[in-house]
């Protein structure tokens, strides 16, 4: 068995670093804590139907019941 021939030269010997995950990582996670905060800062609605039902009471009595 005889060796493959290389190329000469450094740019056989040395790679090129990734550039790909220094970008992609920290998109990734100021993505996930932005989806966070967001999530964490949004009014909590249990149910749109709860809401709806107790406005509906309010209307039908007087405003001026004395």
């Amino acid at each position: 068995m005889t060796p493959e021939p290389t190329p000469s030269g450094d740019a056989a010997t040395e790679r090129r670093p990734a550039v790909w995950p220094w970008l992609l990582i920290p998109l990734v996670a100021l993505t996930f804590f932005y989806v966070l905060h967001t999530a964490k800062e949004a009014p909590h609605k249990t149910s749109p139907h709860a809401e709806s039902s107790s406005e509906s009471s309010s209307p039908s009595e007087p405003a001026d019941a004395r």
